[in-house]
């Protein structure tokens, strides 16, 4: 019998270690996705989390000024005005007053 020139038909051993290659490097790009995928989804919640403690350090400026100023009240204590201005607030008059209501925008 002649012998054919060209390609023999690879055993089942190789066919098996090519079939095991190509899986292992399907699984490989599988597992560089999530990868990638995970490190982008991290990235927007780390941004997201940065905002938000922006905005926490904004409020606690803003609350750490109007503690400041409470205080700096306290210390100094109440004027006058600021004691008559606090009671017509609440609809208090002094007695030498007269009060007028404006009774055109009703």
């Amino acid at each position: 019998m002649a012998q054919k020139k060209g390609k023999q038909k690879p055993s089942s051993a190789q066919q098996a270690k090519k079939r095991n290659r190509v899986i292992f490097r399907i699984a490989l790009i599988c597992v560089a996705f999530y990868g990638i995928i995970s490190v982008v989804q991290l990235q927007g919640r780390l941004q997201e989390r940065q905002n938000e403690i922006a905005q926490m350090e904004t409020r606690i400026s803003q609350q750490q000024e109007e503690n400041d100023t409470l205080r700096k009240q306290v210390e100094d204590g109440l004027t006058d005005e600021q004691i008559a201005a606090m009671a017509r607030e609440q609809g208090y008059v002094m007695p030498s007053e007269r009060v007028f209501a404006d009774s055109s925008s009703q």
